[in-house]
């Protein structure tokens, strides 16, 4: 949850009513502690201040403070207790024992899995998938993690992979690292669960079950061991054998490193390179056309290509399912109708053991392509009987529509000459215009595409389009007065045209001699690109001149141009 940078929206002090309606609150949410515990979280004699985060994703979520120390997250439906809180109340919630070593994996941002927990059956917790879990490590009893189970104990008990966690809180992250918070420390604490003794256990129970029941399977020796070679064997002989050898481990390196042949295989072959290479520094959420274009498209080979049109998965997005139910990604719909990778499992078998072969040679960088905006009317109820045999929701360009009604027209003969047309029934529901009325066709059009859904179709540079059952928002330049009388510019949905948003950075970087970044402000919705000083002119020239962008998709374009730089 606090893995990524977070902005502070609001903060405010709570008052004493409020501070026993929070311990209320405390009280219904962990019903097995009483009162007095929960109070040494929130003490009467208290400062306790609420602050109102935005979330890297866009969530808004609440942190309470007490004195300077998170203590308890507002998620909106449930209340989260800190590690801090835990460290004064440890029976808050069930605990969970880890090694050490995995605590560190975990805080770089790799999930929790089962291998990774101690699960010892005669102290282990009861709790259900869902449930809010503390985890400590094996050499100190204080909670580091907070999370949600994602499988209940006795399945975690007997699961041998998997994750078992959903983290929302560990030790070490952006919350703990807050500079309005004081400096904390994770105490140190004994442990109940003698895990060396268990261990020990474990041990000499394995040593007395193979002195009692040795081996079923015949030993066999081993291949590469080091062997005597006898005096009498002849040099060409020894040779021989060592250029078989050889031969043997180039068959064997050349069969692990083969590139499927099936465009099946080569697409999943190419995704777990991409996960393999850039798996741990990737910004999420990636949109899966951004996927396909920049990343999957230039892993490929240099003698092969790749088309998720000629695979058997036909699209892109039914290729990721695929490989979402094999583990490997988390695809997630974070818009309408737009997809984007949220998560990626770079710890999966398939990733470990996968070779992956950065380019030598970097592919030249493409230059960007304005999508081909269609502005398109969908097939309404409304005006269906008009277009049959063609379904609802259909998308048609303004001249095709235009010829169908001609068509109509003149089949059913209501032509009324000079430029009119006879409302029958069917134009009549079509249009809103009562029936046996004489219209002229400029009318006839307008009250049929009223009754039709606005949309508008992007066709991108690599093949892909996306439909929006509205008119496309045009780009929007404006310019802020920020402190010290500063001006800022912000540009608002270039992703929408298909921008990648940090490129588009560095290159107005490089071109003004000015500061310039993705950002989000705090009412906006999508992200933004925001450049040093008033730069509409220099944005408005790029964007028409340079990328061909019509300037009706341009808000202000014409302004923006006439301006002296």
């Amino acid at each position: 949850m606090f893995a990524k940078p977070y902005k502070l929206k609001s903060t405010n002090t709570l008052k004493n009513s409020e501070k026993k309606h929070l311990i209320q609150r405390l009280e219904k949410g962990f019903p097995s502690v009483n009162e007095e515990k929960l109070k040494e979280i929130v003490p009467n004699k208290s400062t306790c201040n609420f602050m109102k985060l935005v979330l890297h994703s866009g969530e808004t979520t609440g942190v309470y403070a007490v004195d300077g120390v998170p203590m308890i997250i507002d998620t909106g439906e449930t209340l989260v207790p800190t590690v801090c809180a835990l460290w004064k109340v440890p029976d808050l919630i069930p605990t969970i024992v880890i090694h050490s070593p995995v605590l560190s994996k975990v805080q770089g941002g790799v999930p929790l899995y089962a291998p990774g927990v101690v699960t010892d059956p005669t102290s282990f917790p009861r709790f259900n998938k869902g449930s809010l879990l503390a985890v400590c490590t094996d050499n100190n009893a204080a909670a580091a993690i907070v999370g949600r189970a994602m499988m209940s104990s006795g399945n975690l008990l007997i699961a041998s992979m998997g994750t078992c966690l959903e983290v929302l809180h560990v030790i070490g992250d952006n919350l703990c690292k807050e500079l309005k918070f004081n400096k904390i420390e994770r105490p140190k604490l004994q442990h109940g669960l003698n895990v060396n003794s268990v261990i020990q256990d474990m041990d000499q129970l394995n040593l007395q079950v193979k002195e009692e029941w040795p081996s079923l399977v015949p030993e066999t020796p081993v291949v590469n061991e080091p062997r005597l070679i006898p005096d009498n064997v002849t040099d060409n002989k020894i040779i021989e054998e060592i250029q078989n050898f050889e031969d043997t481990i180039a068959e064997c390196s050349d069969t692990e490193e083969s590139i499927p042949s099936d465009m099946d295989g080569l697409l999943r072959w190419c995704l777990l390179s991409f996960l393999k290479i850039h798996g741990k520094d990737v910004e999420l959420p990636l949109k899966t056309n951004l996927l396909y274009k920049n990343y999957l498209m230039s892993l490929c080979p240099p003698d092969r290509s790749i088309d998720v049109k000629k695979s058997s998965f036909k699209k892109m997005g039914k290729f990721l399912e695929a490989m979402q139910r094999e583990g490997l990604v988390e695809v997630k719909e974070i818009e309408k109708g737009v997809d984007a990778l949220v998560s990626v499992q770079i710890s999966h078998p398939a990733v470990r053991s996968h070779t992956a072969v950065k380019p030598t040679v970097s592919a030249p960088v493409l230059e960007y392509q304005p999508p081909v905006v269609r502005e398109l009317y969908c097939i309404t109820a409304h005006v269906l009987e008009l277009f049959l045999p063609l379904k609802k929701g259909t998308p048609l360009p303004a001249n095709e529509v235009r010829r169908t009604v001609r068509e109509y027209v003149k089949s059913k003969q209501l032509d009324a000459g000079r430029g009119s047309v006879k409302i029958d029934a069917t134009l009549a529901k079509a249009t809103g215009i009562k029936e046996q009325t004489l219209t002229k066709w400029d009318e006839l059009m307008a009250g049929l595409l009223s009754h039709m859904t606005a949309s508008t179709e992007l066709v991108f540079a690599d093949g892909t389009s996306r439909l929006i059952k509205t008119r496309i928002d045009p780009i929007q330049m404006q310019v802020f007065t920020r402190s010290g009388n500063k001006k800022v510019t912000l540009v608002s949905n270039l992703e929408a045209f298909g921008f990648v948003l940090p490129t588009l950075a560095q290159e107005c970087q490089r071109a003004v001699a000015a500061s310039c970044g993705v950002t989000r402000s705090a009412g906006a919705s999508h992200d933004q690109l925001m450049l040093q000083g008033d730069q509409t002119h220099f944005m408005a020239k790029l964007l028409i001149e340079k990328y061909g962008l019509p300037k009706k998709y341009l808000d202000g374009a014409d302004k923006a141009l006439n301006k002296k730089k």
